[in-house]
């Protein structure tokens, strides 16, 4: 099993970026939290190529035990080879992680839903 969806931009690094979170609302997910771990290592002195990571969830969506153990679902946006990367984590990889829950449908209906919010984040 592939454990990530990745599919190549056709934007720059910072259009990509605000591709995705349109992507994400446009999809039904709130962006929990979005990470700039190229900004918070070079402050640290440690410079690296471009890399954000966005945790997203379905909005309005009460998430409870197991559920919330397929979130938040992560997608990350890098620079390889002079290429933008959109790439996330594949929520039915955690469904095998954790088979005593049954996650297995509920983490294809998320991992759809993930699947589009990439596909609409690479335009």
């Amino acid at each position: 099993m592939e454990y990530a969806y990745k599919r190549v931009g056709t934007m720059n690094f910072t259009k990509t970026i605000e591709a995705v979170e349109r992507s994400a609302r446009d999809h039904g997910f709130d962006v929990l939290h979005y990470h700039d771990i190229t900004a918070a290592l070079a402050a640290k002195g440690f410079p690296i190529r471009p890399l954000a990571i966005f945790e997203i969830a379905p909005a309005g969506v009460e998430l409870e035990v197991p559920v919330s153990l397929l979130m938040p679902c992560r997608v990350n946006v890098y620079e390889q080879d002079s290429e933008v990367v959109i790439a996330a984590l594949r929520p039915t990889l955690f469904s095998a992680v954790y088979p005593e829950h049954g996650l297995d449908e509920i983490a294809l209906e998320f991992e759809k839903a993930v699947v589009a919010v990439v596909d609409g984040a690479v335009g």
